[in-house]
């Protein structure tokens, strides 16, 4: 019985230790191929993740130890790596490289154009790179993925430029535009107020070269030490021009323009030519005043430039034009037009009672129809004599003559229509009628008479 015991002690004790032997344990360490660990390396066994790297780029894994299987270790900026590991192994290095990906920096000019033999200096945590751009203003580099790059640029006559990229797993490119180190900046503003003036033309020796910004600003590439025929142009300014020796520490020159005035007039006339006194003149929404006897009036004192001129009089047409102030507009010509008159047109018969329903003319043309209080409202334009005419069933055609004034606005006529009815038809009425009148005493009178008889013969 005792053998028996210390037998099955011996099974169990054989059972622990062939149980304790298949738990393996595999460390792992992941690096780079200059020996840094590598922290948050993503580690996978056999496709299945089973966490990532500490700071000091360790994992553990423990597994049954009965079979080999396949880790797989990845890292953004790097290139991922498989290895088989056997069943008894206990501790694997893995070496993981750099992948690269291409930058490509694009060095343009002031104005948008490639920029060549620009020195282009890229800087990472580990490498530094620089090269030259070409023709096309390129310039290409092959870098190690997943840092961050500062870029630094240098040209001749230019300003020094600098730039950050971070290449995450792509090619890039990025666009460096470059700013001139010889920059001149021409300031223009208003000689009264201060202002900044947009749209100065800058004309440098006879070529113009730009205008001013919003800001009054113009910059350009000037060289420094030379002497200039500086002219600068403004609608509303007077032009100003000055001969200017521009030194090696000047960086910005300012000119104040004073503003051009000018003294237009305006002639007002009607459709005859003749010239209209007492129009009144506004600029802008501003009543100026009136023209005189000989239908002039002065528009003020102006700068050059454009404004909106309205004239009013009684009569005419309001009038209302965009005129534009300049060295050569010294006067200005009106030609107004007048304005329509309304005309109340009354139609009434020999008795004074109105006639609906009567058509209208003016000058032979068709203007409608009265009413039922016998009126009809039409326009008709003044300084002309209109031969003004009505017609209707059963009365003749009447018309009357209206002269409508060029200061009116409205006018009254009458037209009387007199009836159509033929006097022999009305004679023959009348004797009809006394016929039938003396027909009817005569039978009345026997039927009187016939009674009388019967009366008597009764008695």
């Amino acid at each position: 019985m005792r053998a028996i015991r210390l037998l099955l002690s011996l099974i169990l004790f054989l059972a622990l230790v062939s149980t304790a032997q298949a738990v393996v344990t595999l460390n792992i360490y992941v690096e780079d191929s200059e020996g840094y660990r590598i922290p948050d390396a993503a580690v996978y066994v056999s496709e299945s993740y089973i966490g990532s790297t500490s700071s000091n780029g360790y994992i553990s894994y423990t597994h049954p130890g009965t079979e080999s299987f396949i880790l797989r270790v990845t890292k953004s900026g790097y290139e991922s790596r498989s290895v088989t590991v056997q069943r008894s192994e206990t501790s694997r290095t893995i070496t993981l490289t750099r992948s690269s990906a291409v930058l490509t920096v694009l060095v343009y000019d002031e104005n948008i154009a490639p920029l060549r033999n620009a020195i282009v200096r890229v800087v990472g945590s580990s490498s530094e790179k620089t090269e030259e751009t070409g023709s096309n203003g390129k310039a290409v580099f092959s870098l190690a993925d997943g840092e961050t790059y500062q870029i630094f640029i240098s040209a001749l006559d230019y300003r020094d430029a600098e730039t950050q990229v971070q290449l995450t797993g792509a090619s890039r490119e990025i666009s460096v535009v470059m700013e001139r180190g010889d920059r001149f900046a021409f300031r223009i503003t208003d000689e009264k107020t201060g202002s900044p003036i947009q749209g100065a033309e800058i004309t440098l020796d006879g070529i113009v070269r730009g205008t001013t910004r919003d800001d009054g600003i113009f910059s350009y590439n000037l060289r420094k030490g030379y002497e200039y025929l500086i002219e600068v142009k403004k609608p509303e300014y007077r032009p100003y021009s000055i001969r200017q020796y521009i030194t090696g520490d000047q960086q910005v020159l300012s000119i104040a323009l004073s503003k051009d005035y000018y003294s237009p007039f305006v002639s007002v006339f009607d459709p005859e030519r003749k010239v209209v006194e007492g129009a009144d003149i506004y600029l802008d929404g501003t009543l100026l005043g009136k023209t005189d006897g000989y239908g002039r009036a002065s528009l003020g004192s102006l700068t050059a430039g454009s404004y909106l001129l309205e004239i009013r009089k009684n009569g005419f047409e309001p009038y209302s034009r965009e005129i534009t102030i300049s060295d050569g507009s010294i006067d200005f010509a009106v030609d107004l037009s007048y304005s329509s008159v309304s005309v109340r047109v009354l139609v009434a018969d020999a008795s004074h009672s109105v006639i609906s329903g009567a058509i209208v003319s003016a000058g032979g043309v068709v203007q409608g129809t009265t009413d039922e209080s016998g009126l009809l409202f039409i326009t008709l334009q003044p300084g002309s004599e209109y031969l003004l005419s009505a017609a209707k069933d059963g009365y003749r055609e009447g018309s009357a003559k209206l002269i409508v004034p060029v200061d009116s606005r409205q006018e009254s006529v009458t037209i009387t229509l007199e009836s159509q009815i033929n006097p022999v038809l009305i004679g023959g009425i009348v004797l009809v009628l006394i016929i039938i009148a003396g027909g009817a005493y005569l039978v009345r009178m026997r039927m009187q008479k016939g009674k009388q008889i019967k009366k008597f013969k009764s008695w």
